[in-house]
């Protein structure tokens, strides 16, 4: 008999983005290897071309539509049992893996798994120190997770956070990696020009999780204003224009904003290495990347930033995602900027002893163990 999976994608905040290429990876390998796969995810106008191609491959989509106007959210808050939940009743999975941007988002889903008795395992891509969820919210998280299949983080960072949130050890918790968009061989040469030194700062632009407005404080010192020191922005997001905003205010020339680049190859071609001051995270896909390109990164001792590198050696901590903690780690860098070619050939080799080459058969092959 055909198993039947089902992959559930609880976010609902934007069409796309780095947390959901490994539960849609992994859902296209599956139905090529003959699985029964469905698929629920947030409905958008126009169609998300990732979701096209699921589709394609004979993935049963279920759509979710939602909007903000007062009667959809008064039926959504009467009825969402009914208008969500119940696809599980049509699909009938073997096995249901929930997507969520946080160790919190996919609880519902994980209630209404329960409640029928189907075996769920949930993802989480990242958890937020700052917020705890209250006592009522945390003990049915508690039970969700501990009744789980399987329950899998992207960092053991985030797995130590959620086990003191909801006060559980977690004893089936396990690392999970993300797909990356380099080649895993990937080695683009060094800059040719060491004059101005260049950074990439690569991630959303969203200072509340990737802390971009702590850079631009940093920068608008003058003991950085007088240095040859170039930082540009890669990515889209709510805040851009705020972003662009700032820099015009403290007049911050040395940041350029680089916008979304697909091919993230070339930016380490063009690159010296990664700063990134997230406030929190799972594990940075900026960071692999930049790893298995040999750049040296500047990042926050958030989540799983420390778990992959090590500092003075692959790269520079800063202790908190803090103005003076970033300052004190980007002024060890620039000190020992000379060393940045050789420690980012360290990192190469560290990253890939971490990463495996294929994160998607690994994933698959450890949810072929729970439908068999």
């Amino acid at each position: 008999m055909t198993r039947r999976i089902a992959f559930i994608a609880v976010n609902q905040s934007a069409p796309w983005g780095g947390s959901e290429e490994l539960w849609a990876q992994s859902a296209l390998r599956m139905a090529k290897m003959g699985y029964a796969v469905g698929v629920n995810v947030q409905g958008w106008e126009p169609s998300v071309p990732q979701v096209d191609e699921l589709a394609q491959a004979g993935c049963e989509i279920g759509y979710r539509w939602y909007n903000k106007t007062p009667l959809h959210l008064l039926r959504f808050k009467l009825y969402k049992s009914e208008t969500y939940y119940r696809w599980l009743d049509r699909f009938k999975p073997d096995l249901a893996v929930i997507s969520q941007a946080s160790n919190i988002d996919g609880l519902g889903w994980m209630e209404a798994c329960l409640s029928r008795n189907i075996p769920f395992a949930p993802i989480a891509e990242a958890a937020a120190p700052n917020y705890w969820p209250p006592d009522e919210r945390a003990q049915r998280l508690k039970v969700a997770y501990e009744r789980s299949a399987a329950c899998y983080f992207v960092s053991q960072g985030n797995i130590d956070l959620t086990v003191k949130q909801i006060a559980s050890d977690l004893a089936h918790a396990q690392v999970v990696r993300n797909p990356f968009k380099v080649a895993y061989d990937a080695a683009p040469a060094w800059p040719q020009s060491d004059e101005p030194l260049k950074l990439a700062c690569v991630g959303r632009l969203e200072p509340f999780s990737k802390g971009q407005d702590l850079l631009f404080e940093v920068l608008r010192t003058e003991k950085w204003r007088a240095r040859s020191l170039q930082i540009t922005l890669y990515g889209n997001g709510t805040s851009k224009a705020t972003l662009a905003g700032l820099k015009a205010l403290w007049n911050l020339e040395q940041i350029k904003f680089g916008d979304y680049v697909d091919d993230v190859e070339s930016i380490w071609a063009n690159h010296h290495g990664l700063i990134l001051p997230s406030r929190y995270e799972g594990l940075p896909l900026a960071v692999v990347e930049a790893m298995l390109c040999a750049r040296p990164c500047i990042v926050t001792d958030v989540a799983g930033n420390t778990e992959l590198i090590q500092d003075n050696v692959h790269g520079f901590i800063a202790t908190a995602p803090h103005v003076g903690c970033l300052d004190q780690a980007l002024e060890r860098a620039w000190q020992q900027r000379d060393r940045w070619e050789a420690m980012g050939q360290a990192a190469a080799v560290q990253v890939r002893r971490l990463v495996a080459r294929d994160p998607i058969g690994d994933f698959v092959r450890k949810l072929e163990d729970i439908l068999k």
